[in-house]
Parts: structure tokens; sequence; C-alpha cells
């Protein structure tokens, strides 16, 4: 017998959503950023190794599912959409979730194309369940080394996948079991190849395990009884949430969309940077400075990387991030790439730094969105400068605005044009998706900025007062 927060999952991702305005916006703009950054982190290392393994070098992003089917179409475009951690965020559930519900549902809607008009509420019946299990799971999950995108993401993926599919309760009991039997994905791969990996694995499972599911394979009849998904990936003081009062609802406007290439607990670093450099200027640091940075405890978990070697490692370096912001008042793409740690002005700053934590404010047990980032740059006893951020760039507290969404699209298209291929238009790129995609038209209040200067982001333009 299942119990009943078992029950209720089942009956939410099997039951008809319609969406409205909002949410239905909020989707097509997770599916844009999603694809853009596919496009971005198409020709990168870990993308092209993984394609010439299995003879998909003619693979192009986000595009028709080739020979090696639907599942490895899935992969692929997750593994691309992670390569650059450039894809949206959720503070809850410490996941990355469009990265994995989006190639996911698009390599189904390209398999199948009378599934396509139900990836927007597939799309956020994934990110309901996402939440739901970040909820019960709490930051302990997190915490104890798990990487919630591939662990959580699995299972989520194959709610979305299963909705998408229009599979009964009983069916879509036994796609969660199947996804939960191969979730996994660890933090301690963070900076390496193997974390975007983990993303692409995500998808795949999350594809695999409703296939599977439709085709009648079985699971335990209940994933989350007891020894079961919540028990086994649980923190060390247990879950967080009791099932019992966790109830899943459509809300695609919890999401943060990323406006900086690396780990979304360095952005709030990143813009005390750029605050700091507003009011000094990159040069204006004198030696024997020292940078003083304070951040809540959980922020620091996943950056554990002291002296990045490459952009990918710097991707989860505190000190790099804040000290690039500060030098140059921007930080993109450019800044993860190749030697672009070990540029000495940068490791000048880098010295100064000192990193303190506190404990996480308000719920300890649940997400990572807690206190504030402060900096204060000080030379003896005077202090120079200093500054507070609270809010995440990005987030639901501080909204991307339509130009900066605009811009990081063209960015991410621009970064493809330059690696080798030839990307559509923006305006095109965008209305070609929502048309294709069954969702909202594009709005004159959502028109693509104009296309940024070479090596520009969305970052790089003047910082905006993002401070507690």
């Amino acid at each position: 017998m299942t119990n009943d927060f078992t029950r209720r999952l089942t009956g939410f991702i099997a039951a008809r959503h319609r969406l409205d305005a909002a949410n239905a916006e909020e989707a097509a703009l997770c599916v844009e950023d999603t694809v853009a950054v596919i496009y971005g982190g198409w020709h990168e290392p870990v993308v092209r190794r993984l394609a010439a393994l299995d003879g998909d070098e003619a693979a192009t992003p986000a595009g028709t599912v080739g020979q090696g089917g639907v599942e490895r179409a899935g992969f692929l475009n997750a593994v691309a959409g992670h390569a650059l951690d450039f894809d949206d965020v959720h503070t809850l559930s410490v996941t990355h979730p469009s990265v994995v519900f989006v190639p996911a549902l698009m390599a189904m809607a390209d398999a199948r194309p009378e599934t396509a008009d139900r990836i927007a509420p597939a799309l956020a019946v994934g990110a309901a369940v996402n939440v739901a299990l970040g909820q019960v799971l709490g930051f302990g999950h997190y915490d104890k080394g798990w990487h919630a995108t591939s662990t959580i993401g699995a299972v989520a993926a194959a709610a979305a996948v299963a909705h998408q599919l229009d599979l009964d309760e009983d069916a879509i009991g036994n796609a969660l079991s199947l996804a939960a039997s191969l979730a996994g994905g660890l933090q301690i791969n963070f900076g390496a190849m193997a974390k975007p990996i983990q993303a692409g694995n995500a998808a795949l499972v999350g594809l695999r395990a409703a296939r599977m599911a439709e085709a009648g394979i079985t699971g335990a009849p209940d994933i989350f009884a007891p020894r079961g998904f919540f028990d086994l990936y649980a923190g060390p003081d247990g879950l967080a949430g009791d099932p019992a009062g966790v109830e899943p609802r459509i809300d695609l406007g919890s999401v943060s969309r990323k406006l900086y290439p690396c780990c979304y607990l360095t952005h709030r670093m990143i813009a005390a940077g750029r605050h700091l450099y507003a009011q000094r200027g990159g040069d204006a640091v004198p030696e024997g400075s020292v940078i003083e940075m304070t951040a809540p405890k959980g922020a620091m978990v996943p950056l554990h990387v002291m002296d990045p070697k490459d952009g990918m490692e710097a991707k989860f370096c505190a000190a790099y991030t804040l000290s690039a912001a500060l030098h140059q008042g921007r930080v993109g793409l450019a800044d993860f790439e190749d030697d672009s740690p070990h540029r000495p002005e940068i490791r000048r700053l880098m010295d100064m730094v000192t990193i303190e934590t506190e404990p996480d404010a308000g719920q300890d047990r649940v997400g990572v969105d807690h206190g504030a980032v402060h900096v204060r740059l000080r030379h003896g006893n005077e202090t120079l400068a200093e500054t507070s951020v609270a809010a995440h760039p990005g987030s639901p507290s501080d909204p991307a605005s339509p130009a900066e969404i605009g811009d990081k699209i063209a960015d991410c298209l621009d970064k493809y044009r330059r690696d080798g291929g030839t990307p559509p238009a923006v305006a095109v790129f965008r209305q070609d998706l929502r048309t294709r995609l069954h969702l909202p038209p594009l709005r004159d209040s959502t028109a693509p900025a104009g296309k940024p200067e070479h090596g520009s982001s969305a970052a790089n333009h003047a910082p905006s007062e993002r401070t507690a």
C-alpha cells in the first residue's frame, strides 16, 4: 500500500495542468535560457569528447534525435547545457532544474511530436516535484555531498516525462521508482567534467524510467516508503520536512536565472565585487590591503576550490570570482576559459582575500537562500569600501531584466559562433522555440536586446544596486 505522500504526488503528476499566463511565460523563459546555454556549451571539451565516443560528432544543439535515440539526445544536450554552469537554479531544492527537464522533454517531443504541446506543463510538473522533494530532504542532503541536480533531478525528470507521456498513476509510480534506483551524483566532482555529465545522467535516467514504465516495466510500488528514497538520501540529521505536510504546486516563478557562468553561490560575491569596483575602480586596491568577506556557511559548501588550475575549477572558487569582479567590474564567459585564473592581476587580489562563515539565518535546513554576503576592503585600520548583498542576482528577489535575459541569450549564441557554429539570430531563435514548442509568443516587453560586443555578457553591463 502506498503512503499518502506518494498518492498525492502521483495524482499531481497524472493530473491535467493548465498554466496561467505567468507560469506559461516562465516556462518559455526556462526553455529559451536552457537552449541558449546548450548552444553556448556545445563545443566544450566534455561535450565534444562524449560526442566522439559514440559517433555523435554530427549532432546539433537541441537538434533532432539521431541514431543514438531519444535518451542519447537528452543526455548530450543536458551535458552541454550544464557544461558552462550558466543554466538556471532553484535555491530551495539546491538544484539546476531546467537543464535536466528541458533536454529530456525536447528529445521526447522530437521523437513523438504529438507530445510537444505538453512540454510547458510537463516542465512545471517536474519543477513542482523537484521542489517538493527538496522540501522534504532539505539542505542536509546537499550538505552531505550529494549533487542534488542529479539525485532529486533524476526522479523529478521522470515525473516530467511521465506527465508529457500522459501515463496513469500506477505507471508514474513505477517511473519514479525506476528513476530513484539510478539517482546519483557527487559534489566532489564539481570542477571536473563529471559534473555536467551528472546532469546529463539525470536527464537520461528520467527519460529511460518514464519510457520503461510506459512499456509496463515495474518498480517498487512506493519508493518513498521506509528504507526508500527519503531514508537513504536524507542528511545526517534526517529529513527537513514532513512528507505529510509537503504539497507539490505549480510555481515556475521560483526559478532563478543565472547572469554569470559559474556556481550560483558565487553570484552574490560577484555582485559585491562589482559594487566595490564601482566605488574604487579596478586598480584602486593598494598593496597591503585585505579583502574581508563574510558569507553564510551554506554558501561555501560547494566552493571547495581554493587554487583553481583552470576555468572549470574557477567556477567553484569564491576568492577568484570575487577578485575578478573587483578587478574588472564584470564577470563573463571569458573569465572561465583556458588560463584565465592565472592572470597576475587577479592572483594579486586573491592573495588578499580572507573568508569567514557565519551560521545560515532562517530555515537553515532548507535551501541556500540565507543571510547576506558582506565584503570589506581594508587597508590597515582604514575601511576603503564595503558592501552587503542579500539577494542572489537573477533570483525572484532580484529578477533578471528582459534586457539581461536577451543579452545572455545573445552571448551564448555568439559563443557558439566563435566556436565554429552557425547560430540563428536571437529574435529568430526565441520566436522559433516558442512557436515550435507551443509556448507563449514573444512579447514586446521581453524582446531581445541588442547583441553585445565580442566577449561580453549580460554580466558585463554597469552594476545594478543588488544590495541588502
